[in-house]
């Protein structure tokens, strides 16, 4: 896969980590942010962003179709979802 980590999102196209309730647990602006938030993050943001399929559109924003895919096709939960997630980066 090409070396993607160093794609950055223009100001105010960052991606807003939340959790259900709408509140704000973090961003991330480049890839390589977005790699380092899905390791720290409370495991409900990313089920809530990964069942409701929000990061595909932001990574297609980067034109990074390909993770974009790849994360679609994600559809597992908890920390196996985390670890799912941080693969399509290896």
């Amino acid at each position: 896969m090409q070396n993607f980590v160093d794609r950055v999102a223009e100001n105010g196209k960052e991606f807003i980590f939340k959790l259900r309730n709408g509140t704000k647990v973090g961003s991330a602006k480049s890839v390589s942010e977005f790699i380092d938030r899905i390791k720290n993050l409370p495991i409900e943001s990313i089920e809530y962003h990964s069942t409701n399929h929000h990061f595909e559109p932001w990574f297609k924003y980067l034109r990074l179709n390909d993770v974009a895919d790849k994360l679609s096709r994600i559809n597992s939960k908890g920390e196996r979802l985390r670890q799912d997630i941080l693969n399509v980066f290896k």
